[in-house]
Parts: structure tokens; C-alpha cells; sequence
């Protein structure tokens, strides 16, 4: 070993001793008294749990006197460290080993000498072997331990705990491994269980808890990693041990690559705002009552959001059709389904809205449970449902507003269903009203639904068939020329048995300001006088046509066409058509109305 001073100086190389003797001498060069400390330190082949007692020290430091007063420094330390994996030093300027606090030098060296701990009251041996393992970034960071006191845990009811503190945001992970003796030559890889759901880290604005399940009886070593928010460089600052006796009997928990539970440490940076929901949640399951359950996340700026729902019997197809999300400029919300018992990760990921380029990150991770009713098949949401469910920032932007529901979800009992709003710019507004496609339909779904125009408000009428939940589809045409763009999806979900009756089918020719006032079904009765009323702004004459038979509706005072019509036999449809020009010959269809043909007639 190189230890004296001109070894060291000679060789440009040295080992503890070598920095410390070399250290003394600069000292005494420049007058200030400086002593060599022996003492354990725990270091490099350092294992936590060894006895140290009638054991020889392993290391060497110094003790300074500096204004009448002592101070511990290790030069070797505050030099760098030793990589292991390829038997490197590493040199590292660490500056926290040089006038170090006793009360922090002491978590890491134990002198021979107890008068150089600088400690009262000094602690014994025993209290030196049972302390955590930490790190000179744990001190630099400004980590607190909260809990354990000891390196060594003992699970209770198959859990244990590790909480720390912090005084400036920060970013964590953590690893977990079987133990096993790394003097025992040969021994079998340790399995990692980094990713997987063994460990439950939740990290708020000023501490971080893990929370340790062990999957089998045995022994664990856990090492946390740190680094400031914005790095994605963590370094070791404390490990434990842990002691399973008996695991908790649960239920598989998802994994979770993203590791912390709750909100992400960046999600107020990404633009969710403190939500107290969410913030108190943290790793404890939030429990999904009846399978169902919401999360509301306030933002401080409009966001798009995608979430992701993973249980470990759950395909990824079905997992699509259990989430619907409302994105509004201060609020971003997800309905979640349970198809399936226990427990469920629902990942949460965002952007600023118009920066389309920027990549979605991943600003919180929350864990539900399921324990009681589930959601059947027949109950998910319709398939194809747009990432924009109901109102929000992307309405509001095409000047869609003054929404008659504002939420995403809708759930009638009738079969029927109006929503009305304000169109603004006066854009071309289309329709869709679509199901789980293995439904088929005697009536077109098409049918199921009405528009009606009237100055800047729209009113979408809707009529179902039966019970069953459906996507109702907003799309309006922003650019004239374009092809029309998604606006908004709608679920309804209706539990009337009985069909509702169709609606006419509209044509091109049926624009603003048109209103049909009577008859509202579309399937008439055969062989019947049906009243009709209608508005058609600029029309000049109102006809319905079977086949050849043309029928004139007047208009009456209060600019309404009316008339009686007979509906005839059933064999052809019975359109309403209009004139909008003095050449009263050509018409244009508005309107097409169904009879229902008479029986024994095909």
C-alpha cells in the first residue's frame, strides 16, 4: 500500500491512508494541527448487518483544528469513488467529505477513538452497525429520514415502509432485490424487482414513502436513487433490508414501469394543478364503487390527455372500451369501467394542447380496486369513442358553445334525448350515432337522429332503438372544402326496452333555419290523413311526393307550411320536398318519411 506521503506523491496514486497522511502534512506545512483518524467505515465490501466488533478498522480519515475547534474531512472519499464493476476509480470532486458535520460523518465512519465521533453523547458500535446505509447525496440533496431508524425492517401483516423528506423537489426510484450473502461465491443472480408492484412509491411536494409487499417469505435489499426534478440522473442515497416472515395473501397488483404512484413530482410543471383528490391518494387504492369510478385532475393551462387502463387479466382491446375522457381548458376528467375484480393502474399522460409536437409525458399513476359489482360487457363504452368525450377546449376553439349538457356521459330512461348549442361561426355541423358493431340495426342508425338549425343555435334529437349504450359523434366542417373534423363524442346510455321511432331522413336541401314541426317520426302510418308542419326559410312551394302524387302545403300567416297528406299504402317512401325559385317544377328533397306497409303486403 502506498501510505506515506512521498509514496504518494511519487506515484500519483494512493488508499486512504495515503490521503490522509498527505493531508496531515499539507496541514502542517501551513500550521494547522491535524490528526489521523482509524476507525470502520462503510464502504467499499461493506455489508449492512456485518458485525464490525473485534474487527480491525478498514479505513483512515482526519480531524482538523480550525478556530479552536475540531472538524472531520475525508480526502479519499471527497476524491471520487471505486466502480467495482470494472475495478475503476473514479475521480469525483465530492466536497460534503471535507469539514463535514459530525452528525452526518458519523452515519458513514466510526472512529477507533470514540473522542473523534465529535459527538454528545457519542454512540456506540452496535448503533453504528443498525443504522441506514447512507449516501453523501442523501445529505447533499437535504433527505430526511422519517422512516425506518434501522437498516434492518421486519414486515407487519406482510408490509413495511420506508418515508422520506425533502426540502427541494426531487425525482426518485428504487430497486429491489432477494439478498443473498455477496461473499458467497457462486451464489444465484439476484432477481430484480424493480418494475413489478412489490414496491409502491409515492412521492408528494416534500417526502417520498415506499411502500414494500413482498411477494414470498424471505429477505430483500432496497436502495433508493434520487436526483433533482429536472434530471433523469439518480444516484444511491440510502438502502435498507427487509425481513418478510409471512407475505400478504392480496390480490396481483398491475405493474408499474413509471414506479411512483399518485401524481408524478412533474406534474405541476406539465400543467396539473394541486388537486387534493389526488395529492392525499397516493399509493392507497381508490376504490371503484359498483365499477365505477372518476378522476378529475384541475389544470393550470388547457391540456390533452391520454390515460391508460391496465389489470393483469384485462386485454388491451377491452381496456380501450373502459375509459372515456373529457378535456376542458381548467379541467381534464376520465370515467373508468371495471369489467374485473381487483386491482386496476390507471396511467394518466399529457401535453399542452396546441403543442402537437411535444410528446405526451406521464404525470401521474393511480392505483383503484375493484372488490364488489363489476361493469358487464354489454355496459363498456361504444368502440371508436374519440379521446374528446363531451364539451371542452376543442369545441370551444370551433366556436361551439352554451352546450345543454356539459358532461360526457349521458343516461336516459325515455330513449330519447335532445342536446342543443351555439354555433358561432356558423360551421357545417354532421352527425353520427353509432354501437358495438355486432348489433345490428332493422333501422338504420342514421335514422336515429335529427338536426335542426335555427340562427346560431343547433338541436341534435336523438331516438333509440332499444337499451344498450351508444356513441353519439360531433363533427364539424372548419375549413370550407375540408372533410369534416371531430368535435366531440357523446355516450348515452339508455335503459328503455322499447324502440323509439325513427326519424325522416334529411337530405343536403335541409339547412338553416329549417324546422319541422309536425309529424316528428319518421315511419308514418299507411292509409292515414298525416298533418304536416314546416318551416323552409325562402321557399317558394312545399310539396310531398309519393311516386307521381304531388301534394301542396299552404303557408300560413305565421310563415308555416302546412296541409293534410295521405300517407297511401306503404309500397313508396313519402318525401317533403321545396321549390326555392320561381321554376315551382324543380324541387329539392328535404325530407324522407317511411309508411309502415300494410300487413300481408311485402
Amino acid at each position: 500500500m502506498l501510505c506515506s506521503p512521498e509514496e504518494v506523491i511519487a506515484a500519483g496514486r494512493g488508499v486512504c491512508c495515503g490521503y490522509s497522511s498527505l493531508c496531515r502534512e499539507m496541514c502542517r506545512a501551513v500550521g494547522i494541527d491535524c490528526q489521523e483518524v482509524p476507525g470502520h467505515s462503510k464502504g467499499v465490501g461493506y455489508l449492512q448487518g456485518q458485525s464490525l466488533k473485534n474487527v480491525k478498522s478498514d479505513h483512515m480519515w482526519n480531524s482538523v483544528l480550525l478556530g479552536g475547534q475540531w472538524f472531520l474531512l475525508d480526502a479519499c472519499w471527497g476524491a471520487g469513488h471505486t466502480d467495482m464493476q470494472h475495478e475503476s476509480f473514479i475521480k469525483r470532486l465530492d466536497d460534503f467529505y471535507f469539514l463535514t458535520d459530525p452528525e452526518e460523518f458519523i452515519e458513514s465512519h466510526f472512529p477507533d477513538e470514540e473522542k473523534w465521533q465529535l459527538l454528545d453523547p457519542p454512540i456506540p458500535l452496535e448503533e453504528f452497525e443498525r443504522r441506514v446505509l447512507k449516501t453523501s447525496d442523501f445529505f447533499t440533496m437535504g433527505l430526511r429520514l422519517i422512516q425506518p431508524h434501522h437498516f434492518h425492517i421486519v414486515t407487519d401483516d406482510g408490509e413495511a415502509n420506508v418515508s422520506l423528506s425533502f426540502s427541494r423537489p426531487a425525482t426518485f426510484t428504487y430497486k429491489i432485490t432477494q439478498h443473498q450473502d455477496l461473499l458467497h461465491h457462486g451464489a444465484p443472480k439476484q432477481k430484480d424487482y424493480s418494475n413489478s408492484s412489490f414496491g409502491l412509491m409515492t412521492v408528494s411536494h416534500r417526502s417520498m414513502n415506499l411502500q414494500l409487499l413482498p411477494p414470498a417469505s424471505g429477505v430483500y435489499d432496497v436502495e433508493v436513487f434520487a436526483g433533482p426534478l429536472a434530471t433523469t440522473s439518480l444516484t444511491l442515497v440510502c438502502s435498507f433490508r427487509v425481513e418478510c416472515p409471512i407475505p400478504r395473501a392480496m390480490e396481483e397488483i398491475p405493474e408499474n414501469p413509471f414506479l411512483c404512484w399518485g401524481l408524478q413530482p412533474v406534474a405541476e410543471s406539465l400543467g396539473i394543478a394541486d388537486s387534493s383528490q389526488v395529492s392525499s391518494q397516493g399509493s392507497k387504492a381508490a376504490e371503484a364503487v359498483e365499477g365505477v369510478f372518476e378522476l378529475a385532475l384541475k389544470t393550470s393551462r388547457p391540456l390533452m390527455v391520454v390515460c391508460e387502463l391496465v389489470h393483469p387479466g384485462l386485454k388491451a382491446a377491452v381496456a380501450k372500451r373502459c375509459l372515456a375522457t373529457q378535456i376542458q381548458p381548467d379541467v381534464l376528467t376520465c370515467h373508468v369501467l371495471c369489467p374485473l375484480r381487483g386491482f386496476y393502474r390507471l396511467s394518466v399522460f399529457v401535453r399542452d394542447y396546441e403543442k402537437t409536437e411535444v410528446e405526451l409525458q406521464n404525470a401521474g399513476n393511480f392505483l383503484l380496486h375493484c372488490k364488489g359489482k363489476v361493469v358487464g360487457p354489454d355496459e363498456l363504452y361504444p368502440p371508436n369513442l374519440s379521446s374528446e368525450c363531451g364539451p371542452g377546449t376543442r369545441t370551444l376553439e370551433a366556436g361551439l358553445s352554451k352546450f345543454s349538457h356539459t358532461t360526457a356521459l349521458v343516461s336516459t330512461q325515455q330513449g330519447k334525448w335532445n342536446v342543443t348549442f351555439h354555433n358561432q361561426r356558423d360551421l357545417e355541423i354532421h352527425t353520427v350515432l353509432s354501437r358495438e358493431e355486432n348489433k345490428p340495426a332493422a333501422v338504420p342508425l342514421s335514422r336515429r337522429l335529427f338536426c335542426t338549425y335555427t340562427d346560431s343555435k343547433v338541436t341534435v334529437s336523438v331516438s333509440l332503438p332499444d337499451a344498450g349504450v351508444y356513441r353519439l359523434g360531433l363533427y364539424a366542417k372548419i375549413t370550407p372544402g375540408r372533410t369534416f373534423s371531430p368535435m366531440c363524442d357523446f355516450v348515452l346510455r339508455n335503459s328503455c326496452d322499447q324502440p323509439g321511432p325513427p326519424f325522416p331522413g334529411f337530405d343536403s336541401a335541409w339547412r338553416k333555419g329549417c324546422v319541422l314541426l309536425e309529424p316528428l317520426v319518421g315511419l308514418l302510418e299507411p292509409l292515414a290523413w298525416v298533418r304536416f308542419r314546416v318551416r323552409v326559410p325562402g321557399a317558394q312551394r312545399v310539396v310531398t311526393m309519393i311516386g307521381e302524387t304531388w301534394t301542396d302545403l299552404k303557408l300560413n300567416k305565421s310563415r308555416v307550411w302546412e296541409g293534410e297528406v295521405f300517407s297511401g299504402n306503404g309500397l313508396q317512401p313519402l318525401k317533403l320536398a321545396a321549390a326555392a325559385s320561381g321554376d315551382s317544377s324543380h324541387v329539392d328533397v328535404l325530407l324522407t318519411f317511411d309508411i309502415k306497409q300494410l300487413e300481408g303486403k311485402v
